[in-house]
């Protein structure tokens, strides 16, 4: 039986010292008693916590887990929570510090040492017996990662201080010393408490008790009240839209985003940066692929475009919907026309009669983990089938395939297969590409990912398109367009970007300065001093990463320091054996120093851990060109063709390489084929004509 939750007097003395005091549970409870009891039954009360009797859920009672690569045995002895390990040849004792998560499953942190705490691999399953819970069970797939692996439960990323920490703590600084290569992390809650959300609980419940006036930055809860749409019409808000604080606060940790600074506070732009609608994270049709957490789904729907927000639907301190079933739907949405047969085809109080089984289908992560869609999208097989996103339909009726969907879901709907979906808009030419990036009542992260999606293309032809999107009024939107311009020439790039470097936005300054970074052209180091002291303090507090180690390797190289750059490529390999970016940017240092064995010596390396990385074999062809490898050189380029068929500038060098190497009839055949792909494209005409 899953072990209670924590009591509310435990959680607030889970308290570390370091940094700004921050309210918890206490300061509030005088007044807001209801809400704090509503919270301290929530998971976010209990999002981690010490390990102790009455938080951990799991079986320690000797319980045990074995596969071909790991024996596990889970202990309790002298108050303390035990693991012991045998991978191999390598048998370890391991200290359980700290329970993370409470429900479908619960992890287990573990120190390795330097500040570094661990998620290990084994969780706990906190369902009933009946619902297949109640046992430990393995979040990997056995084999798959080893000791050494970066996705081993010892690796970078399954470490707790730079992927988990500051959406399951509050008032969190994780000071990663990129000199020594540790962690010395500290909160002040250990969990997510009230200032987690509302960030000046501690002055407003200051000011109430010496008789001041209450602080602002409290209240988060929407102005206007929605009313029940009159037959299908959309919902009306009545009183005032509310603004994007509430969504903001909420999307601070239920997002995939990258963390910009170590100081909480301020709006979510000035601490992240969100992650767009790109592949592999989302299908090409918005629907979520990996996990994303809910915010760059939300975005993209016509409920957010309309101003609801997530205490519409859901209790903010319990986390559950305020209504069950169909009826949270039925709060706006008019039931007598949508929760009926003629809307759903499926017979009452139905499984596909639920509003969620259609609009929010389920997604599972972490093998056990069910999260519903949040894009709210109208179900479309035929898009699913062109996208590769799981068909809603089939999810029940698995007897069936998606040609029946599409047919069944076409004579329910007969003009719903029209091409204007998300899916259809990245299909689109350039110059349609410009009218939807220029259309104010599409979502502004759609537009985001679009302008990221056509950077190259709009830097060199359409820079006044760049500059306008710039100015605008979403800071995701003018982030992408100072990202974009990492495309451009150093000239035409510096101009612009320093415009950005003066954005109210941290996203944007430092968008706009990587633009620079990446171009090899620095800005003026005393104009803007306090900008390059905010992107020194990001790429230092990303340097524990792999990726954020190519970032300072970029910078360095920026300011000349390339064998400073060199040694820091190799401290990301060394994290991530099979990291792609640091070999790329590896072999382009031992390239200009034409050390092409090393570069070639590199990419061999990296290609053990991800074998088939079309981009890398595609490298070493060019490299083994140089070299005067002419038949490796060859089938480098031919595999990489192949791995990579979208790719058009790898078949163009292909086709080059086998015109160069006198053979030209195969090189013609690879240019007829890809001019049926991209039959406008100028190197592939002059090509075929020369050929």
């Amino acid at each position: 039986m899953m072990k209670r939750l924590w009591t509310l007097s435990a959680l607030c003395l889970l308290v570390l010292a370091g940094g700004k005091a921050l309210a918890n549970a206490a300061d509030c409870v005088d007044c807001h008693a209801s809400e704090v009891a509503e919270w301290s039954r929530s998971q976010h009360a209990v999002a981690m916590a010490e390990a102790t009797p009455e938080s951990v859920a799991g079986d320690f009672s000797g319980a045990r887990y074995d596969d071909p690569d790991l024996a596990v045995q889970f202990l309790q002895k002298d108050g303390r929570f035990l693991i012991h390990t045998r991978e191999g040849d390598d048998k370890r004792e391991w200290v359980v510090r700290y329970t993370f998560g409470v429900y479908p499953l619960q992890q287990y942190l573990l120190d390795i040492g330097d500040g570094r705490l661990q998620a290990f691999n084994i969780a706990w399953d906190t369902r009933a017996q009946a619902e297949g819970g109640q046992r430990w069970f393995r979040l990997d797939e056995p084999g798959q990662n080893r000791p050494g692996d970066a996705m081993h439960w010892t690796g970078i990323y399954q470490n707790w201080n730079n992927q988990c920490a500051d959406c399951h703590s509050t008032g969190l600084e994780r000071n990663y010393d990129p000199v020594e290569d540790r962690y010395h992390t500290h909160w002040q809650h250990v969990a997510v408490s009230c200032t987690a959300c509302h960030d000046a609980a501690l002055d407003h419940a200051s000011a109430q008790r010496s008789g001041d006036s209450l602080a602002a930055g409290v209240q988060l809860a929407a102005v206007g009240a929605w009313l029940v749409s009159e037959g299908k019409q959309p919902p009306r808000l009545k009183g005032a839209k509310p603004g994007s604080k509430q969504v903001a606060t909420c999307g601070q940790c239920h997002s995939l985003r990258t963390s910009l600074t170590d100081s909480a506070g301020g709006q979510v732009h000035d601490q992240f940066s969100l992650s767009r609608l790109d592949q592999p994270l989302y299908y090409s049709d918005g629907r979520v692929r990996e996990e994303v957490f809910v915010l760059g789904s939300f975005e993209q729907s016509k409920m957010f475009q309309a101003g609801v927000v997530c205490s519409d639907c859901h209790n903010p301190h319990t986390g559950k919907l305020k209504v069950e079933g169909n009826g949270v739907c039925a709060q706006c949405h008019n039931a007598g026309d949508y929760d009926t047969p003629d809307h759903h085809h499926h017979p009452g109080n139905s499984e596909g009669a639920q509003c969620v089984s259609c609009h929010m289908p389920e997604a599972t992560f972490m093998r056990i983990d069910d999260r519903r869609e949040h894009s709210f999208m109208v179900p479309r097989p035929d898009v699913s089938k062109a996208s590769g996103s799981p068909d809603v339909c089939l999810a029940c009726h698995t007897d069936q395939d998606r040609a029946w969907s599409i047919e069944t879901v076409g004579s329910w709907y007969p003009d719903l297969y029209q091409p204007d979906t998300w899916h259809h808009v990245q299909q689109r030419n350039l110059s349609e590409v410009l009218a939807y990036l220029a259309d104010e009542g599409e979502p502004a992260i759609r537009r985001a990912t679009l302008l990221e999606q056509h950077g190259d293309a709009l830097v060199a032809r359409h820079m006044s398109v760049v500059g306008r999107l710039a100015q605008s009024d979403h800071a995701v939107i003018r982030e992408s367009a100072y990202r974009v311009l990492r495309h451009g020439e150093t000239g035409r790039v510096r101009n612009l970007a320093e415009h950005g470097l003066a954005d109210e936005s941290l996203a944007v300054r430092l968008a706009a300065f990587e633009s620079m970074v990446w171009s090899g052209s620095l800005p003026d180091s005393e104009r803007w001093a306090g900008v390059k002291r905010e992107y020194e303090h990001y790429v230092d507090m990303q340097s524990d990463l792999p990726a954020g180690s190519v970032l300072k390797a970029r910078y360095l190289m920026a300011g000349d320091y390339v064998y400073k750059a060199e040694q820091q490529l190799k401290r990301a390999l060394a994290k991530d054996r099979g990291y792609v970016p640091a070999t790329i940017l590896l072999t382009d240092i031992l390239r200009s120093g034409d050390r092409n064995l090393e570069a070639v010596r590199a990419i061999d390396k990296t290609l053990e851990h991800s074998p088939d990385e079309p981009q890398l074999i595609h490298l070493r062809g060019l490299i083994r060109i140089r070299l005067q490898d002419y038949p490796a050189a060859l089938a480098d380029l031919e595999r990489a063709y192949e791995l990579a068929p979208g790719q058009w500038l790898f078949g163009y060098r292909y086709a080059v390489a086998l015109f160069q190497l006198d053979q030209k009839d195969k090189a013609r055949q690879v240019t007829q084929t890809l001019l049926q792909r991209y039959p406008d494209n100028a190197q592939l005409r002059a090509l075929m004509n020369h050929l």
